[in-house]
């Protein structure tokens, strides 16, 4: 696998990083938050997704073999639960005005398996 392929997933990892820590009075309250019931929750699965999409591109576009690549694969989309699970805690123990929900580890979850699901399916369509 490439090392630039890396780097956007690496880039959008500080990203997410910075904005899983700002301080509670940070976080924006535009008309988005307060209109569309669980907003938040959509972002926190669109900004999953995409890191594990970033993450995954690399082993797309390697001549690894369908094993190698399905493991890759499930290997980011794992490693993608446990970082949204790790910054909950990192939320509620060492972000002022930040707490811990359950739920925003669902929408983490469902944002590296949709996008474990969308690699799958860009995978078999190349391999056809």
């Amino acid at each position: 696998m490439k090392k630039l392929h890396f780097l956007p997933g690496f880039i959008f990892l500080g990203i997410s990083l910075f904005l899983l820590t700002l301080p509670g009075s940070s976080v924006p309250s535009g008309w988005f938050f307060n209109h569309i019931p669980q907003f938040d929750k959509i972002v926190h699965i669109g900004m999953f997704g995409t890191l594990c999409l970033l993450f995954h591109y690399p082993a797309f576009q390697a001549p690894l073999s369908s094993q190698q690549k399905l493991g890759w694969y499930w290997l980011i989309s794992i490693l993608g639960i446990l970082y949204g699970v790790s910054m909950e805690f990192v939320q509620r123990d060492l972000v002022a005005n930040r707490s811990f929900e359950g739920a925003d580890i669902l929408a983490d979850m469902v944002g590296c398996l949709g996008a474990l699901a969308t690699s799958l399916s860009l995978k078999r369509q190349k391999q056809a």
